[in-house]
């Protein structure tokens, strides 16, 4: 049975047959693994790309990894799954910093975890891997309730009579009483319910999660007579060419995709999976531009506005693109924000702001001529007004400002608008 272990954003993973002699620098956010798993991330750690994730280094002697500000389910290829959560607030539990996971990943538009619904929102107590596979059941079931699309399959197969058309070319010598024949026959074996049908087969062997493993179960038996597919990455390719009967497929195979993807790093030989972690500042600026977008309706609302540059001529071309998180422009006036995944400390000389995010928002106020600039930054138990203005120039501010992923989005939204009137 394969290993759930529950990290924090920064969390430090030991090794457990040093839990003894660490105790003195451990803090209760550390994790501890086997010898094997702690290997196999220390490995992996030195892969270039890895090194946005996870970083190795010694404490008083001892080997350590630490995550970094990635967050979501990476798997190493001894069959433990780490699950990784944001952490800002001290407070944070395991169920409120999952559904903030999930309150984020529900943002990003071109996977299928924006259709994550408030029930599944509540199902946090459960890991995040087994709310994954309960979204793809949910889709799988609604397909089955409708009906299986099926189409025509041409059958070639060996009998005793003839049904359909006779092939006389591909008959067999050694069997003169078999006839060799083909005909047409209407059946949902065909290539989306293969691989739908591969991914509740996979996941049918992966959940540990009683009530997902009945409806798994379920959605087997309805599938029975559709094969699996033998080819899962080749076969997705080919699913660009589906008619529009199959629109109400597109979130089921979505979910297989990405859940399938946990199948087929594993067959290739890889010692870690990371498919599935976010960077958690990006998931941050999605949830708050996609809310702004949604909820500031008399707004013009621009994510990742790239309308100006830094240096306005250098050899007859302008250089260095800006791109503000949020542009906001109303009647003449123009407001730019920025949004930081990282805790605000009010008791720091600086409160923790980088003077290199000051220096940023200076220049995208006088390049968009602003009439103001935000700083967002996510609320916290120390951190539930704005911080007090950091004025540039006469005519220019910055205000830092929280906003709580724990509340809802439209009354958070609804404060950064009051805070908008109030520049």
């Amino acid at each position: 049975m394969s290993q759930h272990v529950v990290v924090y954003e920064y969390g430090i993973v030991r090794r457990t047959s040093e839990a003894a002699e660490s105790i003195d620098s451990t803090q209760n956010t550390d994790v501890f693994v086997s010898d094997q798993t702690f290997d196999l991330l220390k490995q992996w750690a030195f892969v270039p790309h890895a090194d946005a994730v996870i970083r190795f280094f010694l404490q008083k002697g001892k080997e350590c990894l630490r995550f970094k500000n990635y967050t979501g389910i990476l798997q190493t290829s001894d069959g433990t799954q780490f699950e990784i959560l944001p952490k800002i607030s001290k407070n944070d539990t395991v169920f409120t910093a999952r559904q903030s996971l999930l309150k984020m990943l529900r943002s990003v538009t071109d996977l299928p975890f924006y259709r994550l619904s408030q029930a599944h929102l509540q199902q946090a107590n459960q890991p995040l891997w087994e709310i994954f596979i309960s979204a793809f059941i949910q889709e799988m079931e609604q397909i089955i309730q409708q009906g299986l699309e099926r189409a025509y399959q041409t059958i070639e197969t060996e009998q005793t009579f003839v049904r359909g058309k006779w092939l006389p070319h591909r008959q067999n010598a050694l069997h003169p009483e078999l006839l060799f024949t083909a005909h047409d026959e209407f059946n949902a074996d065909i290539l989306p319910n293969r691989l739908l049908k591969t991914c509740v087969l996979f996941l049918g062997k992966r959940s540990q999660y009683l009530p997902n493993q009945v409806r798994l179960r379920q959605l087997r038996f309805a599938l029975e007579d559709v094969n699996t597919s033998m080819q899962v990455n080749a076969d997705f390719a080919k699913l660009e060419k589906l008619d529009r009967r199959f629109n109400r497929y597109a979130q089921a195979l979505k979910w297989a995709k990405v859940l399938l993807n946990q199948q087929s790093w594993a067959t290739a030989g890889k010692d870690v999976n990371d498919s599935l972690l976010f960077p958690t500042e990006r998931l941050f600026e999605n949830y708050v531009a996609r809310g702004a977008k949604r909820y500031l309706g008399d707004h013009e609302v621009s994510y990742q506005d790239d309308l100006h540059f830094l240096v306005d001529d250098h050899s007859g071309k302008r250089r260095f693109r800006l791109r503000p998180d949020l542009v906001i422009r109303k009647d003449q006036q123009t407001v730019v924000m920025d949004m930081k995944w990282k805790r605000i400390e009010p008791t720091l000389p600086n409160y923790g702001i980088e003077q290199t995010d000051l220096y940023q928002l200076y220049a995208y106020g006088r390049k968009y001529n602003a009439d103001a600039l935000f700083l967002i930054y996510p609320a916290h138990e120390d951190f539930r007004a704005p911080l007090p203005p950091f004025r540039f120039e006469e005519q220019l501010v910055l205000t830092v400002i929280p906003f709580d992923i724990t509340a809802p989005l439209p009354a958070e939204i609804e404060k950064m608008e009051n805070y908008l009137e109030m520049k």
